[in-house]
């Protein structure tokens, strides 16, 4: 990661490696893991070919923490082959990706 890229971000990004569905508001749905995730987004990458998805679209993430799925509302930012950035809509709710995987209250 760039330097520039990284004074860009508001919100550390924590590794995580473990299964993620993109669920997009259009009803299609993608399996996939994460790189990392943070309360202000996630990297994805997909199971299988190239997904044909466009910046811009929504939908909403679910990761599992803890046996728990959690759907987070999220806005694909960035296409690149399997390999997706996603930018996590900013609301207020008890489960944050940063304080779980941090064990933050």
């Amino acid at each position: 990661m760039s330097n520039q890229s990284e004074q860009r971000r508001r919100h550390e990004r924590f590794v995580y490696h473990n299964a993620v569905t993109l669920i997009l508001d259009d009803g299609r749905s993608f399996q996939g893991s994460a790189d990392n995730l943070a309360f202000g987004g996630a990297a994805m990458v997909v199971n299988g070919d190239p997904p044909e998805i466009q910046a811009g679209a929504t939908g909403r993430l679910r990761v599992i923490f803890y046996g728990r799925p959690t759907d987070y509302p999220c806005t694909v930012v960035n296409v690149n082959g399997v390999k997706l950035g996603l930018k996590i809509q900013r609301i207020d709710y008890q489960g944050a990706p940063e304080a779980i995987l941090s064990l933050k209250e």
